[in-house]
């Protein structure tokens, strides 16, 4: 069971003053989103739904992802978006012309073979700007380089793609992990769980394992070879066993504005960090996956970004 993530850092120049959210995340998929089907999309009137190239369209591979309706009538998506936006942290607030900033790009399985339409598109957004309009219109900006890990994959001095995205393989597989009691999880981003439509405003451990469990099975299952073989039962029975010891979670309210429901809809959820005990060596590879393509709603705004700190001393 492996599927192959490709994490990508755009370093860019602001070459007009711009004016951000606090959050950028949500203006980050709204840009991008627009440029790359106006970079991809040949039938420009067409559906997504009912286009004959969408097989082949980078913009209906990535963001119109099938859809279904649920018995109770709610539509949801057949396979979770192969993307995840993170915001660099320079990037919110006001900004000058000449200032840098970054953000990066999470592409999941076979997203990185639209890799030029990508690159393209984020150019786009910088001619057309992001953010709040300000004195010159939007926030303008130029693609500088772009990094995968170490390798420069793009330079604007020569304007073309080079050199191979470097890939990480992630496996849920438990088998060469060492025995592990202690846990550290710090919700970096806001965190959003949803059961019985209800958001939790605790996180139990054996909710992060369900949710790390649900997250890894939908992209097993939609980029990998299928379900991954665990006993879903037992792992979480073990779940139950393990005990929070310590908590400064909270919760962080954060709006944004939806330009389809044209309204403020909420990216609100649980903040800070919790501390386990217990026996988590089961766990451990089920975290240290969903750290990589972060957790629970709205993950491709970079919600549910979780770092771990596996028996941390006692402070």
């Amino acid at each position: 069971m492996t599927i192959s993530i490709h994490q990508l850092t755009f370093h860019c120049r602001w070459l007009s003053e711009a004016r951000l959210p606090g959050y950028l995340g949500s203006t980050l998929r709204g840009a991008f989103g627009w440029a790359l089907k106006r970079s991809c999309c040949a039938l420009k009137t067409q559906e997504c739904a009912n286009c004959m190239l969408r097989q082949r369209c980078g913009y209906a591979w990535i963001f119109e992802t099938e859809r279904f309706t649920e018995p109770d009538g709610q539509r949801v998506n057949a396979r979770p978006h192969p993307f995840v936006l993170q915001p660099g942290q320079n990037s919110a607030g006001e900004r000058k012309a000449g200032e840098t900033w970054d953000f990066s790009l999470l592409l999941i399985g076979r997203a990185i073979d639209y890799l030029p339409h990508i690159v393209y598109s984020i150019q786009q957004m910088g001619r057309s700007g992001i953010g709040a309009a300000v004195r010159h219109g939007f926030g303008r900006f130029e693609l500088e380089t772009i990094k995968s890990k170490d390798t420069v994959l793009y330079e604007n001095t020569a304007k073309e793609l080079h050199n191979t995205p470097v890939a990480t393989e992630l496996r849920p597989d438990c088998s060469t992990v060492s025995p592990v009691h202690s846990l550290l999880c710090t919700l970096e981003t806001p965190l959003r769980l949803k059961h019985n439509n209800t958001l939790f405003r605790e996180l139990p451990f054996h909710v992060l394992i369900r949710v790390a469990l649900r997250r890894i099975t939908a992209l097993e299952s939609a980029y990998g070879q299928g379900e991954p073989a665990l006993d879903y039962s037992d792992l979480v029975h073990q779940a139950t066993q393990i005990k929070a010891v310590n908590s400064t979670l909270c919760w962080q309210e954060t709006l944004r504005y939806s330009n389809r429901q044209q309204q403020k809809v909420s990216l609100s959820g649980l903040v800070g960090s919790a501390e386990y005990q217990g026996n988590l060596t089961p766990f451990v590879p089920l975290l240290e996956y969903g750290s990589r393509v972060h957790l629970g709603k709205q993950t491709v705004f970079g919600l549910g970004k979780i770092a771990l700190q596996w028996d941390p001393p006692n402070t």
